[in-house]
Order: C-alpha cells, then structure tokens, then sequence
C-alpha cells in the first residue's frame, strides 16, 4: 500500500492528475492506509487540478482545521474556491459566488501585491470582479461599499496591466487605480461629499499613469461634491478646464450649466446647456439635460421654448418606456400637456433643434456639403458647399459623432461661424456642428 501511495504522489508530480486521483481514492477509501497532511495536500491538490473542484473543496474543508499550520491545504482550498465560483465568473451564481469569497477572505485575506510580491492575491481579484458586477446596471450602493470595506489599498498593485485584443497590447488601469474609481463613485452616491473630494485629491496626487479619462472622472466628482456642498464656485473652477469642447463631454457642460443656474446666470446657463444638447449623446441620457433646459427658458420668459422642451422630454419618456420623476411631472402639469400624445419623437427632436439652432446662429440656415479634403495632420480639412466653389475649414472636433466618421467625400450638413486664419492674418467662416450624412 505504501508503494501505491508513492506511485499517487509520483503521479501527481508528473502531473498525471488523473491517473493520482484514481488512486488515491482507492487509497483513501480503504482501511490499511493513513493519510498524513501531506498526502491529504497531494490528494485534494491533484482533484483541483483534474477539475473536480466539489471533491476538492468538500475534502480540504474537512481537513483545513484539522492541520491548521500546514497552509499547503488551505491554500489549495483557496485557489480551489477561485476556480470554481471566481475564474470564470458568471453573474448568475453572484449569492454563491460571494460566499465563496467570503471563505476565501475568512482562510487567506487579502495578500500584498508588490513589487517584491507579485503572486496574485485571489481574493483581490474576486473583490474586483463582484464590484464590477454591482456596478452596472445600477451602482448598488450597499454592495459595494461592502466589498470596497473589505480592501485595504496599501495591498493593491499599482502595476498597470496589459491585455492584447487583436494582435494590439491594450493597457489597463491598475488594481489602487480601480479601487479609487470605485470608492469615489461610492461615496459620491453616498452624499459623503467632504469624503469624496478627500479620496479624488489623495487618487489624483498618488496614481500616476490614469486610464479611462480617470484623472478627469475624479475632478469631475469632486466639483460635482462642491456643488453639492454649496461651494459653486469651486465647483465651477474645477469644471471649465474639463470643457474641452470634446463631443463626449456634454454631461460637463450640462453641469457647468447647472452651477451657472444656481448662482442666476441664466444667459451663461443657456449657453452650456446648449453646448451639451449640440454635443453627440444618447436622448435618453439626456433627458435631464432637455428638463434643465426647460427651466432656463422658463426663467427668461421664453414660454413656448419652455413648452416645446417639456414635449421632448414626454416624447423620450414614453419612446424608452420610462415613467416621468417628480420635476418632469410638475413641469408637464404647468404646461398642461398631455402625456399620451401622438406628436414622435423625431417631429418633437426637429423642432427643438430648430430652436437651438436659431439660438446659437442667428437664424443661419443650415449648410450642405461634401468632405472635400483632409489635411496631413489628420485633425482639420476643408468642406466645400454643394452647387458652389466655396470652400471653409474644419477642426475635428466641429464632428458630432466623432473624428472617425471624417473622410474624404462624405456629405455633410453644417454651420457657419467666425474663425481667424493664422497664415493670412484674417477673419475667416470657418465650418461648425458638422453632422456626417449617410451617402
């Protein structure tokens, strides 16, 4: 029997776990042999890793506080909980998944990720994985700040990672960086903004490559906590220089249009919140945005604006099958508007463009044309008008939906605006809110 118990361990050690666990459990079934930690270790070791995982768990279970100093077994145990509930995560066993996490942490914690230390800490990963799960569709506040309790940063890699998609390396925010992504938007949506605006400062001092326009997200959290706190001014000087007039922005000036509302500067309000409804993004998402809108109007008297915004606002309600909020639903009511009316959301679109348009510009008609050249630097070129030889320059960034969507002989729609000509000295009409057309 002895034999046959070196034969298992020789097995194991060439890898051949499942010829190991064949005779292991021959072994520990019968009465004439004693496992001893060791081989109990080589016997749940070679089940985790011929993938019978239950066995493997069921076994080291039994055996982890029976041997509490010999770490080999808890050590398989925890490595054997991650692959069952955590490497292949599968939001449909979440309950379970977070009990195996729970265990994990009760057995290992969480280890030290260094540069000294690089082995990766399981329970780490799994604390990741589940926050990310709570954080779509909704942030669940209570969940996350469970998890997030649960991690101490000292212990965080600040590694940047690297996956390749492909053939390209992608880069990865570090493990500290994703913790302060997370607990900023925790306590952001706690209302602890004093909290928050102390976690954003710390984040943006000690992290020193940012991925996912992180550096911007903390500011951004930050002024929105001193908006909160009354101190619109701060709030506000945080904000503009995020303003970089960039299509996926439209939220920041939605807000810097909100703190200019709050101080009664609804001329500077109007012209953010205009900006914002201009910039590319999804009516949905902005429906906030048109309700804002409707208020500034509101307070400058202009009562069909007012009106006609409120109307958009009913129209992507009931085009995304949402209910109205309380604001929306005082709003209609003052407007005395019906909420089951026929008017589509395309027709309501139209004529609230129109107004912003006869805002911004003056009444200028709109402009059609075709892409007609872009310059070697790849960020500006020229569009030339349809049944005319004029030409005017473009930045990229005039593009609604996006610098990609640039190429040569794409039709257009766009405004006029003043612009100088550096290499001519003059004040050229430059092309601006560029929508590309389909052709």
């Amino acid at each position: 029997m002895e034999n046959q118990l070196q034969k298992a361990k020789e097995l194991r050690q060439e890898k051949k776990f499942d010829e190991a666990v064949v005779l292991y459990e021959q072994l520990y079934e019968g009465e004439s042999v004693v496992f001893n930690h060791w081989d109990i270790w080589s016997y749940v070791h070679s089940l985790k890793n011929c993938g019978q995982l239950d066995k493997s768990i069921e076994l080291s279970e039994r055996y982890v506080e029976g041997f509490p100093d010999f770490e080999l077994i808890k050590n398989n145990l925890v490595w054997a909980y991650f692959d069952k509930y955590i490497r292949n995560f599968n939001s449909d066993f979440i309950v379970e998944i977070e009990r195996a996490l729970n265990r994990i942490h009760e057995l290992n914690g969480q280890q030290e990720v260094s540069e000294n230390n690089n082995i990766p800490c399981p329970f780490t990963i799994g604390v990741f994985k589940v926050l990310k799960h709570f954080r779509r569709p909704n942030f669940n506040l209570f969940k996350t700040r469970y998890w997030i309790d649960k991690i101490s940063p000292e212990k965080l890699s600040r590694r940047e990672q690297s996956i390749e998609q492909n053939g390209v390396e992608r880069k990865l925010a570090s493990d500290f960086e994703k913790y302060y992504s997370y607990l900023i938007s925790l306590q952001y949506g706690e209302g602890a903004f004093e909290e928050c605006i102390k976690s954003a400062e710390l984040a943006l001092e000690t992290i020193t490559n940012f991925h996912y326009n992180n550096a911007n997200w903390f500011k951004r959290r930050m002024a929105l906590s001193y908006f909160e706190l009354g101190e619109l001014e701060k709030a506000e000087e945080i904000l503009k220089p995020l303003d970089k007039g960039t299509n996926e922005k439209w939220f920041i000036e939605y807000e810097l249009s909100q703190i200019y509302f709050e101080q009664g500067n609804f001329d500077k309000s109007l012209e953010f919140a205009l900006k914002a409804a201009k910039n590319f993004g999804d009516d949905f998402m902005k429906v906030n945005l048109f309700t804002h809108l409707a208020r500034i109007f509101y307070k400058q008297d202009k009562f069909e604006y007012a009106k006609e915004h409120a109307q958009l606002v009913i129209c992507i309600k009931k085009d995304n099958g949402s209910q109205l909020d309380s604001k929306q639903e005082k709003l209609i009511a003052f407007f005395k508007l019906d909420k089951n009316s026929s008017i589509g959301l395309r027709e309501q679109k139209k004529i609230v463009e129109d107004i912003w348009n006869d805002l911004l510009f003056d009444g200028q008609p709109m402009n059609h044309g075709i892409i007609s050249k872009i310059l070697p630097n790849g960020k500006a070129g020229f569009i030339s008008l349809n049944d005319s030889r004029e030409s005017y320059y473009f930045s990229f960034q005039s593009i609604k939906q996006g610098r990609r969507f640039a190429k040569e002989g794409k039709s257009v729609s766009f405004f006029l605006k003043e612009g100088f000509d550096k290499k001519k000295n003059e004040i050229k009409m430059n092309a601006c809110e560029i929508i590309v057309l389909k052709n």
